[in-house]
């Protein structure tokens, strides 16, 4: 019966873990449990549910939303610079615990301000700031411990596997744990009160740290300077790391300070055309088209969230004919039935397409995502109410679909990440390529928001406000088709390859066969030419 079940259950995690504890120690286990589960889980998820409705309390129009949410979101984008500077500057010898302690206390402070301020008394933009400075601390601490359990991986590649469904299946409950309980402190306590709970297991990896369940050894100035000169000789990689890091950290400030969405999504284009031409010229083609479209990819898929949130949530006073969820609905039912069904999503990827080729998934997978968010418009057009399909079911419904169909393209573009990083660089690379992605996110909030401006629809909960939705149904449609448009560049950008194959031979480096290396190598030898001819002429 069921007790039996759940008693083989335990008993099935109770040998593994003990399995993992032999293969890798429990200092570490631990460690990834309080940095991996709590922190990026727990603390970030809880961060996360919380933004939308913290920044209405400020009644923050929804396209301005989305710029301040895509700034709080930035600090993932500047993973590579963070793990250079991790790298490169040890702190007393070590390369880690002193950041992960720096970032945190500074974390805390943050969550504590917003927390246990009186409601409204912070201006929006220190608000904005100090979410920024939580995720800072979800960005270091995720960084600097997958770094370390990379490193155990290489040692014991055979359970390493498991110590990945370990991390992730830890992430995935933290989140769901965080999406359960918001609902009710939001509809409770109001927003500010979850930033005051998560203060406190946000400090949890403080001890940890402290007492080196890193296992950490501590460099001497020779071996610092021996790392240094390491990392200098992958001069490309040092270029597009600060690069990334600088462009994102002007676009942080950029959200902070500037008001207009146009200047937002301005600055944001520019820096990214810089940031993916350079990625184009110094990285071999393989890694930087494949980069190139997952940006493009990423950027087309439009964020309409900020103008959506309202049209939610308001109540009857603020939109009469509005699905007025309620908070707990939005931010826990919601949240949870889709995290569910993103789980799902994985279980029919792993069991049925992994052995898919990667342009077949993800025609499949974006064509499917096209219908399912163009049968999504209903909701927005108010055109389910006349079907007889209420909000709660139809919305539960595509939410769904579309969480399941996100987990195909997301998985399959994990894996071509995960082969075109060589060996050596791997952590330097997946960072890069990843913090590429995220800025790409970033993108197309910008975008999304003048978008959303330029149709008229901008609420923010104020009373009567029916109007500002009559074109949300318009915004809808192009988040739907625009992502569609990108698959004409698939045969170009991404190899026609299974997801078991292998795409770089062993032992190549990530720049070999760049335009910049061909263009030196082309100078290189038109000097050299040069040089004996003016030989044969001396003689």
């Amino acid at each position: 019966g069921p007790p039996s079940a759940a008693g083989g259950l335990l008993g099935g995690f109770l040998a593994a873990l003990a399995a993992l504890r032999e293969a890798y120690g429990w200092k570490i286990l631990g460690m990834l449990a309080i940095s991996q589960w709590v922190v990026k889980g727990l603390v970030w998820g809880f961060s996360l549910s919380t933004l939308d409705f913290l920044l209405r309390d400020y009644a923050v129009s929804g396209p301005k939303m989305q710029v301040y949410r895509a700034v709080t979101m930035l600090p993932w984008a500047m993973k590579p610079l963070f793990g250079l500077v991790s790298d490169a500057v040890p702190i007393c010898g070590y390369r880690k615990a002193p950041y992960i302690v720096l970032v945190t206390v500074i974390a805390v402070a943050a969550h504590a301000a917003i927390g246990l301020s009186p409601e409204r008394s912070l201006p929006v933009r220190v608000v904005v700031s100090c979410l920024v400075l939580g995720c800072v601390q979800a960005s270091v601490v995720d960084l600097l411990t997958e770094a370390a359990y990379a490193e155990k991986i290489r040692r014991r590649p055979e359970s390493g596997p498991d110590l990945m469904t370990f991390v992730w299946g830890g992430i995935t409950l933290g989140n769901l744990l965080a999406t359960a309980s918001v609902g009710f402190i939001i509809e409770h306590w109001g927003p500010s009160a979850v930033y005051a709970v998560i203060a406190i297991p946000a400090a949890f990896v403080l001890a940890p740290t402290c007492l080196n369940w890193l296992e950490e050894d501590r460099l001497s100035p020779e071996q610092a300077a021996e790392h240094r000169s390491r990392l200098w000789q992958q001069k490309e990689l040092v270029v597009l790391v600060m690069l990334t890091g600088a462009g994102t950290l002007v676009l942080v400030g950029v959200g902070l300070l500037q008001e207009s969405v146009w200047v937002n999504f301005g600055v944001g284009a520019v820096i990214s055309v810089v940031i993916v031409s350079a990625f184009l010229l110094l990285l071999r083609p393989i890694i930087s088209l494949m980069n190139c479209f997952f940006f493009i990819q990423t950027c087309c898929a439009m964020d309409i969230s900020g103008a959506s949130f309202y049209f939610f949530t308001d109540d009857a006073i603020e939109y009469p004919q509005g699905p007025h969820f309620s908070k707990m609905f939005f931010a826990s039912g919601l949240g949870v039935c889709v995290a569910l069904l993103n789980l799902l999503g994985m279980w029919i990827y792993n069991k049925f397409m992994k052995n898919w080729r990667y342009h077949g998934l993800f025609i499949f997978a974006n064509l499917l995502l096209c219908i399912i968010s163009l049968f999504a418009l209903l909701v927005y057009a108010r055109l389910n109410v006349v079907l007889g399909m209420p909000d709660t079911f139809f919305v539960l419904g595509t939410w769904g679909a579309v969480g399941i169909v996100n987990m195909w393209m997301w998985l399959p573009g994990v894996v071509l990440l995960s082969h075109l990083c060589p060996s050596g660089v791997e952590a330097t690379m997946y960072a890069l390529l990843a913090g590429c992605h995220n800025l790409g996110l970033s993108v197309a909030s910008y975008a999304g928001a003048c978008l959303l401006q330029w149709l008229g629809v901008s609420p923010r909960g104020e009373p009567n406000e029916t109007h500002q939705f009559d074109n949300l149904w318009v915004a809808g449609l192009v988040q739907a088709v625009m992502p569609v448009l990108t698959l004409v560049l698939l045969p170009w950008m991404i190899p026609d390859a299974r997801q078991t194959d292998a795409l770089l031979e062993t032992g190549t480096s990530a720049v070999e066969g760049s335009p910049w290396q061909r263009l030196r190598a082309y100078m290189g030898s038109g000097k050299e030419g040069g040089d004996l001819a003016a030989d044969r002429r001396h003689r």
